[in-house]
């Protein structure tokens, strides 16, 4: 087991000796890694894009991956659910700008598994259809499931019961934040749809994260009344029960969700909400089990990312731990 730092993934990936019989499978995060442009320069004012730039690094990066079509698996782990990802590759697409998708994306920092068999097609059309009805999402939820008695079609009903019993409405929002990258996927877009006045107006919105984690925003004033959230979350966890092994995070004041309050609800695994390490640490059993010449690489960049970085996570495996990899990237951005 090996981590290196280094401030660029393509340059890594050059230097990297692949195995002689089997395959790298890359696990690499989205932001500041896979994707080294920022947010802003490709998301908010067109005439800021670095065309040239961005054209140069992805090509060369399409000509990496074609040299090693069959020996390079990239699955993208990110923090953003499907909508945001989807939502930045349309402003690549805005921008007449293209890059190299993988068919298997992780959103939400180790949850739900989407794949899509034709993604390239995103850049033609604009649409392409990502999808967590696979089997790799199933066996993922299954195997969660009896570890953690994690049922998210059930829990989610348990949710809106909850919220239900306490008067709240209800959204259903594909993105609960504010910026306006985000346009009529965004909470604010949803809040102004239906008339609803973010700082008193007495709404939950239930972000779309799948089925292995939910993301719940409430309204600005909701930061005043602790003690009213302390007994919603309460609720929560009487309703979860006791067979339930889960993470339960209150943030005030989340920048993101326009300062209101928000909750975030995970399965828990060792005492830890479900991570990026989750999927990293399968495969790496897997091979190591199977006894493959694959070498398995995490790389990323920010603190989401370091669970799968840490060498440590992987000291219980038995085997050849000379199968993993693991990238940091130090960012400018």
């Amino acid at each position: 087991m090996q981590l290196i730092k280094t401030d660029n993934l393509l340059s890594s990936l050059y230097r990297i000796q692949f195995p002689e019989k089997g395959k790298v499978i890359l696990f690499a995060d989205f932001d500041g890694t896979f994707m080294p442009f920022s947010h802003e320069s490709v998301c908010t004012d067109r005439s800021k894009f670095p065309q040239e730039e961005f054209s140069r690094y992805f090509g060369l990066f399409s000509e990496f991956l074609k040299k090693n079509e069959n020996r390079l698996e990239i699955i993208i782990t990110t923090g953003r659910n499907l909508p945001k990802f989807m939502a930045f590759l349309e402003h690549i697409r805005r921008n007449e700008a293209h890059i190299p998708l993988p068919q298997k994306i992780i959103i939400n920092n180790g949850g739900d598994i989407y794949q899509c068999n034709n993604p390239e097609k995103f850049f033609v059309c604009g649409y392409a259809e990502y999808s967590n009805y696979n089997q790799d999402a199933q066996n993922k939820r299954a195997e969660i499931k009896k570890l953690t008695g994690w049922d998210g079609s059930d829990i989610k009903n348990k949710i809106t019961s909850v919220l239900n019993s306490f008067n709240f409405q209800v959204l259903e929002v594909p993105i609960n934040e504010f910026s306006s990258t985000y346009e009529e996927l965004s909470l604010k877009y949803y809040l102004d749809k239906y008339g609803l006045d973010h700082e008193t107006s007495h709404f939950a919105s239930i972000q779309d994260d799948g089925l292995l984690g939910y993301h719940i925003a409430f309204c600005k004033n909701m930061n005043n009344n602790e003690n009213y959230l302390a007994n919603f979350c309460q609720e929560i966890s009487n309703a979860l029960e006791s067979r339930v092994s889960y993470s339960l995070q209150t943030t005030l004041y989340d920048w993101q969700a326009g300062y209101g309050p928000s909750i975030r609800l995970l399965p828990s695994i060792d005492g830890k909400p479900l991570s990026k390490l989750y999927d990293v640490k399968e495969c790496l059993k897997n091979v190591i089990e199977n006894k493959t010449d694959d070498l398995v690489i995490a790389a990323g960049d920010n603190e989401n990312d370091m669970p799968m970085l840490v060498l440590e996570s992987y000291e219980d495996l038995k085997g050849e731990t000379n199968k993993f990899l693991g990238i940091q990237i130090i960012s400018n951005h």
